[in-house]
């Protein structure tokens, strides 16, 4: 897997396809394996990149690993790839990483993507959660708590639907290292909030919320919607966190229009 050295720290990524760049960024406990059965149904106009975040998939862990350092690892990668501008999409966590580089390098966007994410800060609720797995982690490591928080990702019809596919995830999320969560779980407790950034970008961004979704406040996905000034709205009623394999052939689509819609805007 090719990779780029950021910060004395191996940053890991692939790409496919010519064309207009699409970044494809993971989510908490994830990799960019997680897009692998996604791409081949994204347009194969397009060519994508996916970078694994800091300590995850073949990427090492960044001294500091913060959402401001990922990003910042984001950007090193484009800057040897000779991409000078690009549309970013991220899930989840991804998001968070997509929004602190739209804030720094909006020139370089030609849209952006946020898959079951948004821009605000945790909830003090959250934050309590996000601690007490911290602690949790550290006494018994990553694999006794892979299982809830992978079937906590789905809607429960899903996950009843498809106990092989959830038991492979648990299998893979099981081997994340845990210094890689732990440092993941503080990043995104003390990450920015992205409210003005999405107020003040120009260039057209996507939602794509399951209503079903856990993990991203129902009430967090619409408030987030009326930000930009250009937006493309999509709602996905029986989907939860993981809309790649919930309704990867929906996703796939929402994202092909989008990405000819950036394309068409920028001529």
């Amino acid at each position: 897997m090719p990779y780029i050295i950021y910060q004395q720290s191996k940053v890991a990524f692939q790409q496919i396809g010519q064309g207009h760049p699409l970044v494809l960024l993971h989510g908490f406990c994830e990799d960019s394996t997680m897009w692998a059965e996604f791409i081949p149904l994204l347009s194969k106009k397009y060519r994508i990149l996916t970078i694994d975040l800091s300590g995850f998939g073949k990427s090492d862990l960044l001294p500091n690993g913060a959402i401001t350092e990922m990003s910042e690892a984001v950007a090193a990668v484009l800057a040897e790839l000779a991409i000078p501008k690009c549309t970013i999409i991220g899930h989840s966590m991804g998001g968070y990483v997509a929004l602190e580089f739209a804030k720094k390098y909006p020139n370089q966007l030609q849209g952006l993507g946020l898959f079951h994410s948004h821009p605000f800060l945790d909830s003090p609720e959250r934050i309590i959660n996000r601690k007490k797995t911290i602690s949790f982690i550290q006494r018994h490591g990553v694999a006794p708590f892979a299982s809830q928080f992978v079937r906590n990702l789905f809607a429960k019809p899903f996950v009843k639907n498809n106990p092989m596919l959830i038991e492979e995830l648990v299998h893979h999320t099981s081997a994340h290292h845990t210094d890689a969560v732990i440092a993941a779980s503080y990043a995104m407790i003390n990450r920015l909030d992205h409210t003005q950034t999405l107020q003040q970008l120009t260039c057209p961004v996507l939602f794509i919320i399951g209503q079903q979704d856990a993990a991203v406040p129902y009430s967090f996905s619409l408030a987030q919607t009326s930000l930009p000034a250009c937006s493309s709205v999509h709602i996905l009623p029986q989907i939860g966190h993981l809309g790649t394999l919930e309704a990867p052939h929906q996703t796939a689509t929402i994202i092909n229009q989008f990405l000819d819609f950036c394309t068409l805007i920028s001529l």
